[in-house]
């Protein structure tokens, strides 16, 4: 299982965060900041253990995302979302690639916003193991 260094998560500027600020002069506050750099952690830890961002999901609509940037402008933009992640080779393969979704609720502390997450019982393509693996508190 590969883990990310603290020192190696990059957090992208969002722009959500400079149009509260240039609209409201509202800036992100410490326990904002920690919620990005754990999500951004997620995110490149995820993808180190081979899934991909696929989609986000904020309980009406669910959007497809190709980078990290692009789903944190979602996230960032709601109280709580189901950030979806796949494994690309399974397209091809008989076993269907799926997705496994992880939920996203912000307002706590930084090291509790990855709330629940779903995989397949026998954890056939690792994601259970990746989630098992990721200690959101080295982040925070």
């Amino acid at each position: 299982m590969r883990r990310i260094h603290p020192a190696a998560v990059k957090v992208p500027a969002l722009d959500h965060d400079a149009l509260m600020l240039e609209r409201y002069d509202v800036k992100v506050g410490s326990r904002g900041r920690g919620e990005r750099r754990v999500f951004a952690a997620l995110v490149q830890h995820l993808e180190a253990n081979g899934f991909e961002l696929h989609s986000v999901f904020d309980g009406d609509d669910e959007t497809l995302v190709s980078d990290k940037k692009e789903a944190m402008e979602l996230v960032f933009n709601l109280d709580e979302a189901s950030v979806r992640f796949w494994v690309p080779a399974l397209r091809l393969s008989k076993e269907r690639a799926k997705w496994h979704g992880v939920l996203i609720v912000l307002g706590n502390s930084p090291e509790e916003i990855v709330s629940d997450w779903n995989y397949f019982a026998d954890d056939r393509d690792g994601f259970n193991a990746a989630m098992d693996a990721f200690d959101s508190e080295r982040y925070a």
